[in-house]
């Protein structure tokens, strides 16, 4: 493994031209290769790995008796749990929930696997309870990342003067100059407008605002030293974005736009601003094509004075089927696993504008000098974040959460910010308790980090 990590991987990675092969081609068994099955829902970086594979398999994997199919699947939570009830499941798959799929048995703890000690070390900041880790075991590890930031017409800052010392564009850092600029930027006789909210889309709130607040204080609604919930980090931005609202500084009928029509308008060249995710860089370039120079920002504060690391959201990573490891061993499939999730994959795959690396430093070590637009400037992103804790199980159904008051009640006026936080402080709370009355087994101290502190 150590000479696959440290020669060989390089070697198949140098030369990553992907061809068809011509002729007859004969099986793995009439090889003599070891299959090894890998189900991946990601779809965004399908050509990119089909690469990938096909290069390991032509090099390393042949030399070593093995060849890696790999295989991007839409719906795969459902896919994969009728393949592991019916003894068909892959050898690696990014599915499901850790501890419900280790307690039936159904992936292996790489903890337990030859080599897999060594792999969670290099790994142990980005792993969370939950996501990857189950009580004392770690049964996947992440390999990308998405990063957030502040979309930003050049464009549109340049033409009204928004510019630093050398005329390029200079985007706000505080929430009281973003406010400014959208003014600045709006005339709705040109139907131009500072900054656009997708309100109807589904993640607006937790993404946009509650995942991007977390820059003033650390947190995601949880405090991580004494176990309380305190929404309240949100309030700022939730300010701002009524405040905005009353200036008539972004593009109207929030309540009904959509992401993908958000980020068609922003394309379209007179939208100021927008809230960004690292995956819109495909979105821009490909999708809907920006008509303006645009650029990423890292995401404005509340007070320049008191401003925290950004919010890193890490894939689950991939886990390992019991009865993969059955039918083609441990060493086999550790081989592939460490391939999957090495700094030399990663790295060349972030090249290929395919995934943005969990570690920042694999990104200062890549060539970065045919990148999409954008790619760069979120990837970047990973030097100001952290992956943040997990936060406690709770059980609110039926209940209103906060993004649902925020649209339905502070936006049109029937609630206060302090209202609608304090509502789902309580509700929250509640919710861990109802989640430990059907889970009597549930730890929620598991979430307690005594020494968070993450302040820039």
């Amino acid at each position: 493994m150590k000479r696959f990590l440290g020669i060989t991987l390089a070697a198949a990675l140098v030369v990553f031209g992907f061809a068809g092969c011509t002729g007859e081609e004969k099986s793995a068994d009439e090889q003599g290769l070891t299959e090894i099955t890998i189900w991946s829902p990601d779809s965004g970086s399908r050509t990119a790995m089909e690469k990938a594979t096909y290069e390991f398999n032509e090099t390393t994997g042949k030399e070593n008796g093995i060849k890696v199919i790999y295989e991007a699947k839409e719906s795969l939570s459902n896919q994969i749990t009728i393949a592991l009830q019916t003894n068909r499941a892959p050898d690696m798959f990014m599915s499901g929930d850790a501890g419900e799929f280790s307690e039936k048995g159904y992936i292996v703890a790489i903890d337990d696997l030859p080599g897999g000690k060594e792999l969670i070390e290099k790994k142990k900041d980005f792993l969370v309870e939950k996501r990857q880790q189950y009580k004392g075991k770690t049964y996947s590890i992440p390999y990308n990342a998405d990063t957030y930031g502040l979309l930003y017409n050049k464009d549109m800052f340049k033409a009204a003067g928004i510019v630093d010392e050398n005329g390029e564009a200079k985007p706000p850092k505080t929430y009281a100059e973003l406010r400014e600029i959208a003014k600045k930027l709006t005339n709705p006789e040109k139907n131009e407008y500072g900054i656009i909210f997708p309100g109807k889309w589904g993640g607006w709130f937790g993404i946009d605002v509650e995942r991007m607040a977390s820059v003033n204080s650390g947190t995601v609604g949880y405090n991580y030293q004494d176990g309380t919930f305190d929404y309240s980090y949100c309030a700022p931005m939730m300010q701002l974005i009524l405040d905005i609202k009353a200036d008539g500084s972004c593009m109207p009928g929030t309540e009904g736009v959509d992401n993908d029509p958000a980020r068609a308008r922003f394309a379209e060249g007179n939208i100021g601003m927008k809230m960004g995710v690292s995956w819109d860089v495909g979105v821009l370039n490909d999708q809907f094509p920006a008509k303006c120079d645009w650029g990423v920002a890292p995401l404005p504060v509340a007070d320049e004075n008191n401003v925290y690391k950004q919010y890193l959201n890490v894939n689950t990573g991939m886990k390992i089927s019991a009865q993969g490891v059955a039918r083609v061993g441990a060493e086999k499939i550790m081989f592939v696993y460490s391939w999957f999730t090495s700094d030399e994959l990663a790295k060349r795959l972030y090249e290929l504008g395919a995934v943005i690396p969990i570690d920042s430093s694999i990104i200062e070590s890549a060539d970065s000098s045919n990148l999409k637009k954008g790619w760069a400037e979120f990837a970047a992103m990973t030097q100001l974040s952290v992956v943040y804790p997990q936060i406690p199980e709770m059980e609110i159904a039926g209940e209103t959460d906060l993004s649902t008051n925020f649209l339905n009640n502070v936006w049109t006026g029937n609630m206060s910010i302090d209202e609608a936080i304090a509502a789902y402080n309580a509700v929250a709370a509640a919710g861990v308790e109802k989640y430990k009355e059907y889970n009597p087994d549930y730890d929620e101290s598991v979430c307690i980090v005594p020494d968070w502190n993450i302040k820039r």
